[in-house]
């Protein structure tokens, strides 16, 4: 039973049960809800990361940098993009160019990370968290905006975005 078929006015709810778990192409009509609940934890996960370098004092962020082999002199730059992305994403204003610019951010952190191990909980943090928004992210790259987004457009193309 497709999703189309259990929509019917007979379909029983265990009839539309099976068809939202058991299809396994995509559906046109809810996935843009599903990329746009992405869009939205990803927007907010940058935007709270921004705001918690200067939570912390900028300072630390710089310090991290250095640490790291990075200039100190990109934490504002850093902090600014995060945020404008985080934003940017979160609205679904060129969430594709967000999304795939902001991956070069994560694919730092997950280099960075990348000596401490995979687990997360390792100290110092592992990359297995970082590889999992970088993925997340890339779905946004790959899908676009979803639903209630500001620009209805893919930016890549002139597909839907």
């Amino acid at each position: 039973m497709s999703i189309d078929q259990a929509r019917g006015g007979s379909a029983s709810a265990p009839g539309i049960f099976t068809a939202v778990f058991n299809n396994a192409t995509v559906d046109p009509v809810h996935a843009r809800y599903g990329i746009f609940l992405l869009r939205v934890a990803v927007g907010i996960d940058w935007i709270v990361h921004a705001l918690l370098k200067t939570w912390r004092g900028m300072y630390t962020h710089e310090a991290l940098l250095a640490k790291n082999g990075i200039t100190p002199l990109l934490a504002w730059p850093t902090f600014s993009v995060e945020l404008i992305g985080g934003c940017a994403i979160l609205l679904g204003w060129y969430t594709r160019q967000w999304s795939a610019f902001l991956l070069i951010f994560l694919a730092v952190v997950v280099w960075v990370k990348w000596p401490v191990g995979w687990l997360y909980s390792n100290a110092g943090g592992g990359w297995e968290y970082p590889l999992f928004w970088l993925l997340a992210q890339t779905a946004l790259v790959l899908a676009g905006s979803g639903a209630f987004a500001l620009q209805s457009g893919s930016g890549f193309g002139q597909g839907k975005g």
